[in-house]
């Protein structure tokens, strides 16, 4: 019984570098008798943002190409229960939280 027929497939054998003619291979190419021999891609995948700068839908409709952005109409006023707080008065009122003369951050008297 032969080992493809126990695993299935044929088994790659490596010649050895010994028995090989040793040949200078030029850099930048993908041949050469070493042994084992990398495989170039000759497809190689684009990366993804290269990929989806192809595939994306390009506007090819002059109607398309004058087309300005939507314009929705101004959001309605928060609720009542809502506020803003900008970021001025929020310091003004973690300062005026943290002064000595606020009662609750005094410490307690003691005699």
């Amino acid at each position: 019984m032969s080992a493809s027929a126990i695993f299935g497939s044929p088994i790659v054998v490596v010649p050895k570098p010994s028995l090989t003619l040793a040949r200078p291979t030029s850099m930048g190419t993908c041949q050469g008798d070493v042994g084992l021999l990398i495989e170039c891609s000759s497809r190689p995948q684009k990366k993804a943002t290269k990929h989806h700068m192809k595939t994306r839908p390009k506007k090819t409709q002059p109607w398309d190409i004058r087309r300005k952005p939507t314009a929705y109409p101004p959001l309605p006023k928060l609720p009542p229960e809502w506020s803003l707080v900008s970021s001025a008065d929020d310091v003004d009122a973690t300062n005026a939280s943290d002064s000595p003369s606020s009662p609750a951050r005094q410490a307690p008297v003691t005699s």
